[in-house]
């Protein structure tokens, strides 16, 4: 073992200036020698490109596999690279997963050339090309070999819809009293060189210049997780930006929350920034069932083992309080239907886990329900539309090998038979039938169910459970016939 390896062993992860202190105090060396033998250290690594003076946060394999590097990493870019920590916040935030859309308006990159400032782009090429962030086309995603644990996409998707729909009532509060023009409001919209989650042109006479002059009023938002102080710096930091640049517009900055840390809102007040709390904006009833709808999404498989009808009735509140937004979480909220099926006799579930299988490829279990003798794992549409073969055969083909493949790798879970099954409201197509069918009877190796409509019924009649029986009648599935 070099002296190198054995002092990460003892300390974990080290910033480069430190290990070489350390490494030229313990060999009696010159700092310049030691950071050149650590700079040629093979047995190691390290992550760079992202602190102060060219320096790396240098580690072993173990450090990796123990979850030991993130925390020091997140750690050492606050206080030797700020502007990268942004991003590492962002998907702390957001449990390790976040689409491009959201990222570029939580950190204070420029998303259209600035001088003095790396774009967008060109700072998440560099967290990809370090291994620190995965981009699948539509998301950055925590690299597991960072941070282990699951990623729940579609919990996310649902969550940012939850976001994009309160976007929308805010719209519609600053457009009907007044605070920007008609016509002017956007979602996801660059002002200033920066992207945010909403911007209109505001005709307020405070913020105009002179009569045909107007100024802008730009708002962010997050929900369903603890905001503390540093949670907020982004905006403020985006702010301080567009403010330096001469000739810069009035400004009427709104981030919304529905809920924050009084340190967190001190200094936004300090700041200029109004704090659109969601109970003030929209009033106590439509904050009190966003409130329930982040805490059944936020906590998935333990709201269903706790209460399993508490989404049932959150389904009621939805559909007379914020029907749209209902329908577009749909999808989800079935997904639920199908895990309290399967939560009343299992020992364990998950709800939404992704996985990343040897090429890097993601994919989703629906519903991952343990049992004492068997690990079920169920693929939930609640469409109205029926399910064509194309998406039969994916997931014959490509997700029930990649689903068996990281179940083998669990040891708690080697033991268990492994199954199958897909839900669908919209039933399946004749095509989808057969070859779900064949699939039902030729596979050896594990069982394979499927479930439309008639099944789903039955499924929940043979359960006695009245309750989620008129949920699935009224919401998911198409009228008995």
């Amino acid at each position: 073992m070099t002296t190198i390896e054995r002092l990460l062993k003892i300390k974990g992860p080290l910033i480069s200036s430190e290990l070489a202190q350390l490494l030229a105090k313990s060999g009696d060396m010159s700092i310049n020698t030691a950071s050149q033998n650590i700079s040629r250290a093979k047995e190691v690594l390290r992550i760079k490109g992202f602190f102060k003076s060219n320096q790396s946060l240098i580690y072993l394999q173990e450090h990796a596999d123990e979850d030991l590097v993130y925390p020091i990493l997140a750690k050492l870019m606050y206080e030797h690279g700020l502007k990268y920590w942004y991003t590492l916040n962002a998907l702390q935030l957001h449990q390790g997963i976040i689409s491009q859309q959201y990222l570029t308006s939580y950190t204070n990159y420029p998303v259209i050339p600035l001088k003095g400032h790396l774009p967008f782009k060109i700072v998440m090429q560099k967290f990809v090309s370090q291994n620190i962030v995965i981009f699948n086309g539509d998301d950055y995603i925590l690299s597991p070999k960072l941070q282990a644990g699951p990623r729940n996409g579609m919990m996310n998707k649902a969550l940012e819809t939850v976001k994009a729909y309160v976007l929308d009532s805010f719209h519609s509060i600053t457009k009907n009293t007044g605070l920007i023009s008609y016509n002017s409001g956007e979602l996801f919209a660059e002002y200033g060189k920066f992207n945010w989650c909403f911007k209109g042109l505001s005709p307020v006479i405070g913020l105009r210049n002179n009569e045909n002059n107007f100024g802008y009023l730009l708002a962010d938002i997050l929900l369903g997780v603890p905001i503390y102080k540093q949670d907020v710096l982004f905006f403020i930091a985006k702010l301080e930006h567009i403010k330096s640049f001469k000739k810069a517009p009035r400004l009427l900055p709104f981030l919304i929350v529905d809920d924050m840390d009084k340190e967190a809102l001190e200094l936004l007040k300090q700041k200029g920034i109004i704090v659109g709390f969601i109970g003030e904006l929209f009033g106590a009833k439509y904050a009190e069932t966003l409130k329930e709808l982040l805490t059944i999404l936020n906590n998935a498989a333990a709201s269903l083992k706790a209460d399993p009808e508490k989404y049932l009735d959150l389904i009621k509140q939805l559909k007379v309080y914020n029907e749209g937004l209902l329908g577009n979480i749909r999808g989800t909220l079935f997904e639920y239907a199908v895990g309290h099926i399967h939560v009343i006799d299992c020992q364990n579930m998950e709800i939404g886990r992704e996985i990343l299988d040897e090429s890097g490829t993601k994919h989703e279990m629906d519903v991952l329900a343990v049992y004492s003798d068997r690990i079920v794992i169920a693929e939930c549409k609640g469409k109205k539309s029926q399910v064509e073969e194309d998406d039969v055969e994916d997931w014959l083909k490509r997700a029930i090998p990649a689903f068996r493949a990281w179940v083998e790798k669990q040891e708690i879970y080697k033991k268990k038979r492994l199954e199958f099954e897909y839900w669908s409201t919209g039933g399946f197509d004749a095509d989808a039938t057969d070859v779900l069918d064949d699939a039902v009877s030729t596979y050896r190796k594990n069982k394979i169910s499927y479930f439309g409509p008639k099944e789903i019924r039955q499924k929940v009649k043979d359960m006695g459970n009245k309750k989620l029986k008129e949920a699935l009648d009224n919401y998911f599935l198409k009228p008995a016939v």
